[in-house]
């Protein structure tokens, strides 16, 4: 089968992704309670008496050991999983495991859906969940990242993010044959992403978005 665009000129990059995987928030959990007790216990013996002051001041401590935790675990403890783009082949990867893999010189199908992040600890109120996946003969590489509702409307191609609603919807609620199943194909590709979906920064899924639309200018959409 001939190549639709094979990006011979291309870079080979790889993207991060997970960097605040479980092993970081798990640190930066224990650490926050480790710290404010130790705190809170050495200056109530330094200061005894203190109070309401000595607990402030043990909170706030506690947030910054917290703060510095979380950024040498970030920086020294990698989740050691990558969006890799080798040639024409587009793949996400565990060390040295192959989770999913896509061959960029084909025509593949892009999903994009959005939806808010209620319930969340790391998450502000009212921001997004914005999600994408690259589909190909059954096979997904999901990615997404966390987005302000203004961060949103730069987003790259957000005007073909569908708001995906979890609740299940009757039968009748008036989508036609082809809507419905391109909304099957998002909750599908919701599933994988909870199953293997790989989480960007902000600043990396633009650029990752950015990158597929100037390297695979066949099955990318245009962003006008």
């Amino acid at each position: 089968m001939p190549k639709l665009n094979a990006p011979d000129a291309a870079p080979n990059i790889e993207f991060e992704v997970d960097r605040e995987h479980s092993g970081v928030r798990m640190v930066g959990c224990f650490t926050f309670i480790l710290g404010a007790l130790a705190s809170y216990f050495t200056l109530a013996a330094i200061f005894p008496g203190g109070g309401l002051i000595t607990i402030g001041a043990a909170l706030v401590i506690a947030v910054g050991l917290t703060y510095g935790a979380d950024y040498l675990t970030k920086t020294y403890w990698p989740s050691n999983r990558y969006i890799q783009f080798l040639g024409d082949m587009i793949r996400l990867v565990s060390g040295s495991q192959i989770q999913s893999e896509i061959d960029g010189g084909q025509n593949v199908n892009l999903l994009m859906w959005h939806f808010e992040a209620k319930r969340h600890p790391r998450v502000p109120k009212g921001w997004y969940v914005v999600a994408n996946a690259l589909e190909q003969d059954g096979e997904h590489i999901v990615s997404y990242s966390i987005v302000s509702p203004t961060d949103f409307e730069a987003l790259p191609l957000s005007r073909l993010s569908v708001r995906y609603q979890r609740k299940k919807r009757r039968k009748d609620d008036g989508r036609d044959l082809k809507e419905a199943g391109a909304y099957r194909r998002i909750a599908q590709a919701e599933f994988q992403r909870g199953e293997l979906g790989a989480e960007l920064s902000q600043e990396d899924y633009f650029a990752y978005l950015d990158y597929l639309a100037d390297t695979y200018t066949s099955w990318m959409p245009k962003d006008k």
